[in-house]
């Protein structure tokens, strides 16, 4: 964007009740019209020297003899988007608002405005000028009656200065909205990145052959169970899955077969806990674990027995196997643990009852209940259940 064509602004308002100063106004400011050469060395001191001749910025003027006439003007400018850039402003111009009236008005409807304004009297001083009008920078005083060099001199610097302002503002918005994209970009970079993550933190507690959670996910998850169970003290509840003959399975059907019945187990599974209360994991191999948080030995077992009695039902062809279908053998148990006893406590168990499960003759559930609260569950109360007949 070019910022010097785009604040280019030569357009001056002159508000005056006298026609005829109006008239001088533009003889004044008009190029070229100054015989005696002041005008051109005034132009040459401040805009400097252009291929060795004077630079003449060419102002387009406009008149009002009345405050309210030169304010509708302001209006009007602003709806055409052509704003003036500076304003010679009398001081007395009876009937209708006096120059201050005017300047107070017209700055409500452009503040960017620059003021000369024009007076021969001292109807205001400068302190009540500044309490009425809130002055800044924005308001010089000429005298009457004034020089020409002086009048040129005050519509070449303050048209400028409105330019310099109006550049200083497109920057500093220009600025602003390179940030403001940049910011915009650094958060979505951010988002993204927090959504990679969470992604990569996800995949690393998945297991990416059945969806479930992994071995890693599965110990961090009882950690906090077993932790939150010691201060509630309610019971953690634990099942122990293996797929019955799996590496008779795998040497039949071949490692896709065996990923696919992997899977078709873990869906299972997953359909068969209580949805988001429970921990599905794969353990490692054709194993599975299950974490019950809250659930006592009843409710485990219950769990149990659906969930083995469930892969039985699929009636999934395992050709290498006695039945002729995919069957597991689950290990429970359920424990209030005591402060001192370690999460492992809770896997000890449960994979001995899966032991005894598969040397009991598989597609069963076992279990150990325990005595109380933090007591080991006592090798002779195995229990033994057939989860689906042989």
């Amino acid at each position: 964007m070019n910022l010097q064509a785009a604040t280019v602004n030569r357009r001056v308002l002159i508000i005056d009740d006298n026609e005829a100063i109006i008239e001088d106004f533009k003889k004044i400011l008009g190029a070229g019209l100054d015989g005696n050469g002041a005008l051109s060395r005034a132009e040459a001191a401040l805009f400097g020297d252009v291929d060795g001749r004077p630079v003449h910025p060419e102002f387009q003027i406009d008149g009002a003899c009345q405050g309210q006439e030169g304010f509708a003007l302001v209006e009007q400018a602003q709806r055409d988007n052509r704003p003036y850039a500076m304003a010679f402003i009398d001081m007395r111009m009876p009937p209708g608002w006096d120059g201050v009236e005017t300047i107070a008005h017209i700055w409500q409807k452009d503040p960017r405005l620059q003021v000369v304004v024009c007076t021969a009297y001292s109807d205001y001083s400068w302190e009540e000028m500044s309490e009425k009008l809130e002055l800044g920078d924005r308001l010089l005083i000429l005298k009457k009656p004034f020089d020409n060099v002086e009048a040129y001199q005050l519509a070449s610097a303050l048209t400028m200065k409105w330019e310099m302002t109006q550049q200083a503002e497109l920057k500093m918005s220009s600025l602003e909205e390179a940030v403001r994209v940049r910011t915009q970009a650094l958060q979505t970079e951010i988002a993204e990145r927090k959504l990679l993550e969470t992604r990569l933190e996800q995949l690393s507690v998945t297991d990416p052959l059945t969806g479930l959670a992994n071995r890693r996910r599965f110990a961090d998850t009882l950690n906090a169970e077993w932790t939150r169970a010691q201060r509630t003290q309610k019971p953690v509840g634990l099942v122990m899955i293996d797929i019955d003959h799996f590496k008779q399975y795998n040497d039949h059907y071949g490692h896709i077969g065996g990923d696919a019945c992997l899977r078709v187990v873990a869906s299972e599974l997953g359909r068969g806990t209580r949805g988001s209360m429970d921990l599905v994991a794969r353990y490692g191999g054709e194993e599975f674990a299950v974490i019950l948080p809250g659930a006592d030995y009843d409710t485990t077992h219950a769990i149990a027995q659906r969930v083995c009695a469930a892969v039985a039902a699929l009636n999934e062809p395992h050709a290498a196997a006695e039945r002729g279908f995919v069957t597991i053998s689950v290990g429970i148990t359920s424990i209030v643990p005591s402060a001192v006893a370690p999460a492992d406590q809770l896997v000890e168990i449960a994979d001995a009852a899966l032991y005894e499960a598969k040397r009991l003759g598989r597609n069963r559930v076992m279990g150990r209940r325990a005595n109380g609260p933090g007591a080991l569950p006592d090798q002779h109360e195995l229990q033994i259940e057939t989860a689906a007949s042989d």
